[in-house]
């Protein structure tokens, strides 16, 4: 069965591109993140990848940290250093929106 894909990590920025706007997200700490033509529900639903319909728009995730492979279910739990323990975590990331020519035209910080 399909899971998370395409996380990237210790990223700094991230930024999609069209015909005339690129889209930047940048963290005030290093971020894993992904972007996909599938949602997480998209692919948990579907069974084999021939029922993968990819959609026209991007779905981007953006994450502090996500706990490495394992739960000691049906096989070895996770390593030590991909674990992510309890506690209170604070992180933040700006959304910028450039034209073609890289001038900024907006920027809205997020939590």
């Amino acid at each position: 069965m399909p899971q998370e894909h395409g996380n990237k990590v210790d990223v700094r920025w991230m930024s999609l591109s069209g015909q005339r706007k690129k889209v930047v997200f940048r963290a005030n700490k290093l971020m894993e993140c992904s972007a996909s033509h599938f949602t997480a529900n998209d692919l948990f639903n579907a069974l084999h990848t021939n029922e993968l319909e990819p959609r026209q728009e991007v779905v981007v995730n953006i994450d502090y940290k996500q706990r490495g492979l394992g739960t000691r279910s049906c096989g070895p739990h996770t390593l030590e250093k991909y674990q992510v323990k309890p506690g209170t975590y604070e992180f933040g990331y700006t959304i910028g929106i450039e034209s073609g020519t890289g001038n900024k035209k907006t920027g809205h910080p997020l939590r």
